[in-house]
């Protein structure tokens, strides 16, 4: 059986049914001196709180998971999209103690990203200073440098689409490769920072450095907010995904 969505449409609340509802739990009994079984079906559970109550299915938006928590926390909250096909709703979960099972809010509403990009710089500076050492750049011209990847990374143009190349610890902080027409364009705006030979060793540099989470790959921040709609506001037309919407705003 498919994991599957239900929300109750009185309560605005949620249960992810999945195959693992059903798999009994197991106690020590110190009295007996044994492990004692018991029987769990969290979705006849679920169904039985909310009886009589109006139910639907809810169906995941796909790359909308997001938290401000770091990916093992077990106690973070965390919120994804969902919609039952005309209206799009945020799905809150949560849990109270570790040993709590998931509890889950539906808000109608979606959520709202806003992105930063941050160039690595002292990532930049400290890789420079270990490659190139014979001569070694000049402290000024490496500030120079920083500053016009710091230029060219904030004013992408359209056409380089950001690629996603390592993640950290958190959703909310990515690395992200530069794209070629951004590199070249750094490049060329770096020819009257240094002579020949250096403006060699710095493209061989900011080709090596542009992978997983090197040194002139740069940070993608994210911040986000749920906003909440009231059910007269809400659109029937075709919810669009978070992942279409991240694409527009990065770029």
């Amino acid at each position: 059986m498919a994991a599957r969505w239900i929300r109750c449409v009185d309560c605005n609340v949620a249960a992810h049914i999945t195959d693992y509802d059903c798999l009994p739990s197991y106690n020590y009994d110190q009295k007996c001196a044994e492990v004692i079984e018991k029987p769990v079906d969290d979705e006849a559970h679920f169904m039985g709180e909310h009886k009589r109550h109006t139910m639907e299915e809810l169906f995941v938006v796909k790359d909308s998971f997001i938290s401000e928590g770091r990916y093992g926390e077990p106690l973070k909250i965390s919120y994804f999209e969902a919609t039952n096909g005309t209206e799009r709703f945020v799905v809150k979960g949560w849990r109270e103690d570790i040993n709590h099972a998931m509890v889950y809010e539906v808000i109608p509403g979606y959520i709202e990203m806003r992105f930063k990009r941050e160039v690595q710089a002292d990532e930049i500076r400290r890789q420079l200073g270990e490659e190139i050492k014979d001569p070694p750049l000049a402290a000024t011209a490496i500030e120079r440098f920083i500053r016009i990847v710091e230029k060219v990374v904030a004013q992408f143009p359209v056409n380089d689409r950001i690629e996603i190349t390592a993640e950290t610890d958190t959703p909310l902080i990515s690395h992200c490769r530069i794209g070629v027409n951004a590199l070249r364009e750094i490049l060329a705006e770096s020819q009257s920072n240094f002579d020949v030979e250096e403006l060699e060793k710095v493209e061989q540099f900011v080709y090596q450095n542009n992978e997983y989470n090197a040194p002139m790959t740069f940070l993608l921040k994210r911040a986000f907010t749920v906003k909440r709609e009231q059910a007269a506001s809400r659109t029937s037309g075709k919810v669009q995904s978070v992942s279409d919407r991240r694409a527009a705003q990065s770029t």
